[in-house]
């Protein structure tokens, strides 16, 4: 069992280290005739959902603008469907060779070099997220590793959902252990038991309804972990993947995504879930705290150098722990 509510890693992630603003190299993207119009373009605009929706919608796609359905009903013999998956796989190659090359980073920092270092030892790179569930993420997987160099990619088997087994399996309780997946449009929950080898999902929540100016703030948080009470029938400890960067437990100083102003609502803020919010709801503590990228790593330790790259509202990244 875990003592603490966060852990510091290594190579803990940063602002300074997100692939979402990373300038992407013209000179990568310029090896694909069909992506020289993208130059100069930053990996959120390449790779996010709003990016999938702009290329169905470009092309016509039946499924225009409803980037799920695409994914559900993805038919690798279609031609639009293929061509679609061709192209999203070259952005993404670019993206993670501009990453390996280590010299786009709006913030060259003793972190951006070590992450760079990491980068390039790595042998595996996972992918994980709601744009990569089903047949589409494991032809994604196929396609990228055809077109990056000394690189085995894989796709979680748990697409979306993969933030929840990696908290339930660091936790690592037997009992009973609600893990949370808070992301930038919604809110992902189950209740982990048998050291994270069980799983009951929960219903998704929207976060729109609890947003406050744009923002989840204190009041909005503890709206979710009120209404998620009702739906389990004991008091438990509870785990957090937050889609927002943290420094030992509390967000870093950024003005990205809708969680990073509960920096204000808490001089600490794992220690105010920890201590008082998590109880004030009717849970028993907080077991963990760590941002949604790296809890998805969690769920993938590696004997080898290897990285996580979720695809979804936008495009995260961590190091995947390694096997001592």
């Amino acid at each position: 069992m875990i003592n603490q509510c966060f852990i510091e890693h290594p190579l803990s992630m940063t602002p300074e280290g997100s692939l979402n603003r990373l300038p992407v190299s013209g000179d990568l993207l310029a090896l694909h005739d069909p992506l020289r119009h993208l130059s100069g373009l930053n990996g959120a605009q390449l790779m996010s959902r709003r990016a999938l929706v702009d290329l169905l919608n470009t092309l016509d796609h039946p499924c225009g603008g409803k980037p799920r359905q695409f994914i559900e009903h993805f038919d690798p013999l279609n031609d639009i469907d293929s061509l679609i998956l061709q192209l999203y796989a070259y952005r993404f190659a670019a993206v993670i060779d501009t990453a390996r090359q280590g010299t786009g980073w709006p913030v060259q920092s003793r972190f951006t070099k070590s992450l760079t270092e990491h980068w390039n030892q790595a042998q595996t790179l996972v992918i994980s997220g709601g744009l990569t569930c089903g047949s589409f993420g494991l032809d994604l997987a196929r396609r990228v590793e055809s077109l990056i160099d000394q690189i085995d990619v894989i796709a979680s088997p748990w697409g979306s959902t993969t933030a929840l087994f990696g908290l339930a399996q660091t936790v690592s309780f037997e009992q009973d252990l609600l893990v949370m997946d808070f992301g930038a449009t919604g809110v992902k929950r189950g209740i982990a038991s048998k050291y994270g080898n069980r799983m009951m999902l929960l219903p998704d929540l929207s976060v729109e309804q609890f947003k406050e100016g744009g923002l989840i703030r204190k009041g909005g948080l503890m709206a979710i972990f009120e209404q998620t009470r009702k739906q389990v029938d004991q008091p438990m400890p509870v785990a957090i993947s937050l889609a927002c960067y943290l420094k030992n437990g509390h967000p870093f100083d950024y003005h990205s995504g809708i969680y990073h102003r509960l920096r204000d609502d808490a001089p600490h803020l794992a220690l105010a879930l920890r201590d008082h919010w998590l109880p004030d709801c009717g849970f028993t503590t907080l077991a963990l705290l760590d941002h949604d990228s790296t809890s998805a790593a969690f769920a993938f330790r590696m004997k080898q150098p290897a990285m996580m790259v979720t695809l979804g509202t936008g495009l995260g990244s961590a190091p995947c722990p390694r096997i001592a």
